[in-house]
């Protein structure tokens, strides 16, 4: 056994049953008889019952296209090849909008009536020890091992909720970008400071939004004194290891140490530690798992929704090719004004700004917010500038409430490249304070969408050189939510902010070019080609390759001369280079 590993067990030969907070996920109850899902077997029973054939192969293909890979936490296993999979919230989220909120009971028939295995065995009596217990899962097994399925454990926090609790299952995105409510956030943090050992077992860490804020909202130090045991299954021999850079639990690693949190991360069977605190606490031995019986149910559904519900998820990832594709045969059964939004979306990623202006024009009635922020945000977008902002300000006085912030948001953008334009800096310095103002503050119970690109906004108009992590943050919670379009953007962004006169070229050029592969990965042919837009782009691109690109996108003329000249009058390659990586 690793002198580590000994280490280990010998810190925790005096603890007691009631100093110690499990912290469970969905790993806990894969065993027999529970035989519940993975959370990978969840994803690919979801999309067969709700999802055209193929579907998830093409979202995996983009993951796999913009390097997303789901690799494993110990580094004993072999590096994975696999894409990660789509956020299951999310995918569950759109089947429950286009088949009904019944689709997420009808995907986890399984779980309402799954029996305890012996890990839930473990933990009833570690709680009747007065331990406590957190735990992602909505199985109740837990409880039936103590011996009825409604046991009122107040130490016990179902923090997505439970089925047959009465309560609103934390299974979509819609449920969780927000963060927890106040009262679960209370609990939640009340048992995971109350005891100064954490145990972690069968848990991803991939709860970004609640799990992850809450902790990230302590204090600093709140959480000093507190040792958490993290424990990754695999079948090798027990051992302790550094987390990699790659792990998709490193987010909540990293806050849990900011937090004050001492964290060991023990690679090994989930079995290995458990058994020997049975044995210090005087439990029953914790014996060898049964086999699993995966049950396979059959769901039922209405086919002719396959279609739609394909649609819309490839709109909330980002897959604009494949909604260009599908909008003909799912535009009959949507409303016209989705249809509309929908094919100005498309047009857009393709760079035909007029089009998505002429649009909107014809859109009734005129007085529509949607159709005057979109017109005045086509204007922004081709670089016309001037009647951008003066469309949006028009309007924008107009208007009151969350119309008005709208509005304010898209004049902020204009603004924005007003500030990078030498003969237009002057006024856009004149009205940032304005629009700031009618901007607020928005925070995450506004959702994903609006926190963060709000957020965004509002520090890069504050006048100040900002660091590139603000982009960068913005760019991981939309990645989080699974909207790879907007997670490029905002890589987009990082470029634009951390650019330094006289770097690397040849990092430059690596990063600029496979930028432009995930635009056209995504579908977005004005992404690709907004590119030659960073600075420093004149050290990636040829005069040729702007210059088509500016010809293939329906920019203002005056905004065609700036990007052109711009790069005409700049020397290419400048800066220093390393060995070539292209």
């Amino acid at each position: 056994m690793a002198m580590d590993v000994r280490r280990l067990l010998d810190d925790l030969a005096g603890v007691a049953a009631r100093e110690v907070t499990a912290w469970t996920g969905a790993g806990l109850s894969v065993e027999g008889p529970s035989s519940l899902p993975t959370g990978k077997e969840l994803t690919q029973r979801i999309f067969d019952a709700f999802f055209l054939p193929g579907t998830l192969d093409t979202i995996e293909a983009l993951h796999r296209a913009i390097g997303s890979i789901d690799q494993p936490i110990c580094p004993d296993l072999p590096p994975s090849i696999d894409p990660r999979p789509p956020r299951l919230e999310t995918v569950l989220g759109v089947a429950a909008r286009v088949h009904g909120a019944q689709a997420i009971d009808q995907s986890i028939p399984d779980v309402a009536d799954a029996e305890p295995n012996r890990l839930h065995r473990f933990f009833a009596r570690h709680l009747a020890l007065g331990g406590g217990h957190l735990t992602a899962n909505f199985d109740r097994c837990i409880e039936r091992a103590a011996g009825t399925a409604t046991w009122p454990a107040p130490n016990l926090l179902h923090f997505h909720g439970a089925v047959g609790g009465g309560d609103e299952l934390g299974a979509t995105l819609a449920r969780i970008e927000k963060g927890f409510p106040l009262d679960v956030a209370t609990r939640f943090l009340t048992l995971l400071t109350s005891r100064p050992l954490v145990l972690v077992a069968g848990y991803s860490g991939s709860d970004f939004f609640d799990v992850n804020a809450a902790i990230a909202a302590l204090p600093p130090n709140a959480l000093r004194g507190h040792h958490v045991i993290w424990l990754s299954h695999s079948a090798h021999t027990p051992h302790v290891i550094v987390p990699r850079p790659e792990d998709p639990a490193l987010t909540l690693f990293d806050i849990l140490r900011a937090r004050g949190a001492e964290l060991t991360v023990l690679c090994g069977p989930t079995d290995f530690l458990l058994r020997r605190l049975a044995d210090q606490w005087g439990l029953p031995p914790l014996g060898s798992p049964a086999p699993r019986a995966p049950v396979r149910p059959s769901i039922p559904s209405d086919d002719t929704k396959r279609p739609e519900a394909s649609f819309h998820l490839y709109l909330d990832v980002g897959l604009i090719g494949e909604v260009r594709s599908l909008l003909p045969t799912v535009a009959p059964a949507l409303p016209a004004e989705q249809v509309r939004a929908v094919t100005s979306a498309v047009l857009w990623e393709a760079g035909r700004w007029n089009e998505v202006r002429r649009l909107w024009w014809r859109a009734r009635p005129r007085t529509d917010i949607t159709r005057v922020e979109r017109i005045g945000a086509s204007l922004w977008v081709q670089g016309r500038y001037m009647p951008a902002l003066l469309w949006l300000d028009r309007y924008r006085r107009r208007v009151g409430g969350p119309a008005r912030k709208t509005l304010a948001e898209t004049e902020g953008r204009v603004l924005e490249h007003m500030l990078r334009t030498p003969d237009l800096r002057w006024l856009a310095r004149r009205l940032v304070p304005t629009v700031l103002t009618e901007l607020g503050h928005a925070d995450q119970s506004s959702g994903i969408h609006l926190y963060r690109r709000r957020s965004d906004l509002t520090t890069s108009l504050a006048g100040a050189s900002r660091p590139p992590h603000h982009a960068l943050t913005s760019s991981e919670w939309f990645g989080q939510a699974g909207n790879v379009l907007a997670w490029i953007n905002y890589r987009h962004r990082v470029y634009r902010d951390s650019y330094q006169e006289g770097g690397d070229t040849d990092e430059l050029r690596w990063n600029y070019r496979e930028l432009q592969q995930h635009y056209r990965a995504a579908g977005s042919t004005s992404g690709a080609a907004r590119v030659h837009l960073l600075p420093g782009a004149h050290r990636v691109f040829s005069v040729w390759e702007v210059v088509a690109s500016v010809c293939s996108l329906q920019y203002g003329w005056w905004q065609r001369v700036r990007i052109v000249a711009n790069r005409v009058l700049r020397p290419q390659f400048s800066g220093r280079s390393s060995a070539s990586r292209w």
